[in-house]
């Protein structure tokens, strides 16, 4: 190829191209005038897949559902301007979730840049810290470089995405008019791949026969991506040979494995319980607070965190010793050597079933809808039908992780937007999952959650997602927050009370709706097959839900336990 200036549809093709090259073959896109040359790339290529929704935002956070479910990349494009802005909620949890995204976003050229020209902002840096890389290419007509060029920074931002760090890159192509040339001859020669390199996981450097030396350890699985929770069965009977209690948190893929500790959010609200002499720390953070205070307790080296990522977790200032390698690899190492002593462990076994008797004691069979039994009812249904779930934020995945039951002999992927634990583009993120692969998809998601991502429900259709719709009219969680204000203010200001449901949101895009009121109607909806995509909503009492969960505690705090010494 000449080093003759390039043509818009030329440089579209070229990216487009360099991009499949590489490997990528999932590509999410907002329609634009300013993108056209990326768009007509896409329209030419009969191999790719490609999802076109009108809202940014709704668009890259199905992206990074995707490369959430797969572990590959995908690619957003977006026009200019505020489009570009609409990409930051959902880089922003790719970047503290690890997720490959790659941001491809139009730009006006940069001589309009500060000069007031209309959909003209400045794109190279809006995404701050939270991407892995920022390329501000040149425009088509200045790029006279070797295609050889192109390749090397398109494969630059794969690598990073995809490397020892992963997580969003951001490419932003300025393109002048006009926009799409007619003339529609083809590049010559093609575009050959680069080899993407990866980091090498470390080695163990240390011996841990005095770490496992202690009687009363704990084993803890935090998040784990999507290739973690496919071998986690490994990982837990590791554990379990380690003769240490498991807690496993709801996106590890253990959560519902029997022989884990099931309820320690319920028992850690009693001040009697010992705080453990070391913890071995699997993958990334923890859903439960409770849990996270107990644990911090160990310090330095008798808190050993096991992880690949180089993202640090340490919110409770107990600067563990951090081994970083991952985590299947660990397992494989290492021999555990079990304590010499069972009675800590079969005190941790004594107390779960205890707590387990009196959520048994507190739901029974009962028949009214309850937000902790919705949550018990989705674990049972996606365990029974093999189902995927997502756990939305706030309560959903906090009534999953606390009081779920563990039946399970294998894992069960867990997915959720557990980076920055926004309510932000939860449809669409499920949408992404499902699109990910042909199992069906359980996700339970509060009604903020959902009012706050209405325009990503298209998404859903031909998806076979079952979208559970907890709707207690408002943020219920406010109501477990120490907040010293009236009860009249904490609703007024704090849950911001509605009165909408979703029948008609539902109708409006064509989705299946039911709106069961008892659990076993719940139960039998959740049972019945669907081919398609449907909406559960389930309206509960925020009052209600408070004083259910007090029982419980309460109940909890009653109990007659005995530790070890």
């Amino acid at each position: 190829m000449s080093n003759l200036p390039l043509t818009n549809r030329e440089w579209g093709r070229m990216v487009i191209d360099g991009l499949r090259n590489l490997g990528i073959s999932r590509f999410f896109m907002s329609p634009g005038a300013r993108s056209s040359p990326l768009i007509a790339a896409l329209a030419e290529c009969d191999d790719l897949s490609v999802t076109i929704h009108y809202d940014e935002r709704g668009m890259s956070f199905a992206a990074l559902g995707h490369a959430m479910a797969t572990g590959f990349p995908t690619v957003c494009i977006t026009t200019s301007g505020s489009a570009v802005a609409n990409l930051l909620p959902a880089c922003v949890e790719a970047s503290h979730s690890g997720v490959p995204v790659i941001f491809v976003t139009a730009d006006r050229p940069p001589e309009l840049r500060g000069t007031g020209a209309n959909q003209t902002i400045l794109q190279p840096g809006i995404f701050g810290s939270f991407v892995r890389l920022v390329n501000d290419l040149p425009c088509p007509a200045d790029f006279t470089a070797s295609k050889e060029t192109l390749v090397a920074a398109l494969s630059e931002a794969v690598a990073l995405s995809t490397g020892s760090n992963p997580g969003p890159v951001h490419l932003n192509i300025p393109i002048r008019e006009p926009l799409l040339e007619s003339n529609d001859a083809k590049t010559s020669g093609a575009i050959f791949p680069f080899k993407i390199t990866y980091a090498e996981a470390s080695r163990l450097p240390v011996s841990l026969d005095d770490f496992f030396a202690s009687d009363s350890g704990v084993v803890v699985i935090g998040r784990l991506s999507s290739r973690e929770q496919k071998g986690v069965t490994a990982i837990i009977d590791w554990a379990k040979r380690l003769g240490w209690p498991v807690f496993c948190d709801p996106l590890s893929g253990a959560r519902l494995i029997s022989g884990v500790v099931r309820h320690a959010d319920w028992l850690l609200q009693r001040s009697d319980i010992p705080p453990p002499k070391r913890v071995l720390h699997f993958g990334g953070a923890l859903v439960s607070k409770r849990i996270g205070k107990w644990l911090s307790a160990c310090h330095g080296d008798d808190y050993i965190q096991v992880r690949d990522s180089p993202l640090p977790l340490d919110p409770w200032d107990q600067k563990p010793h951090v081994i970083r390698i991952d985590v299947l690899e660990f397992c494989s190492s290492i021999e555990p050597q079990p304590p010499s002593c069972n009675d800590w462990l079969s005190a941790w076994k004594a107390a779960d079933a205890s707590v387990a008797s009196v959520l048994q004691d507190e739901l029974g069979d009962k028949a009214e809808l309850s937000e902790i039994e919705i949550a018990r009812l989705a674990a049972r249904s996606a365990l029974e039908r093999g189902h995927k779930v997502f756990l939305a934020n706030s309560m959903p995945v906090r009534d999953f992780d606390a009081s779920a039951e563990a039946l399970a002999s294998k894992s069960s992927y867990v997915f959720g937007n557990r980076g920055a634990s926004g309510i932000d583009g939860n449809i669409a993120t499920i949408a992404g999952i499902a699109m990910a692969n042909d199992t069906p998809l359980l996700a339970i998601i509060g009604d903020l959650s959902a009012l706050h991502d209405l325009n990503s429900l298209p998404l859903l259709l031909n998806l076979r997602v079952t979208l559970v719709i907890v709707n207690n009219h408002g943020g219920g969680i406010f109501r477990f927050l120490p907040l010293p204000v009236t009860a009249v203010n904490r609703e007024k200001y704090w849950e911001t009370p509605h009165h909408f449901g979703f029948a008609n949101a539902a109708a409006q895009f064509g989705i299946e709706y039911h709106s069961p009121t008892s659990i076993p109607a719940l139960k039998d909806l959740l049972s019945a097959p669907s081919e398609r995509a449907r909406i559960l909503e389930c309206v509960t009492n925020r009052g209600d839900n408070e004083r259910l969960h007090k029982a419980i505690a309460d109940h909890v705090r009653k109990l007659d336990l005995k530790w070890p010494l």
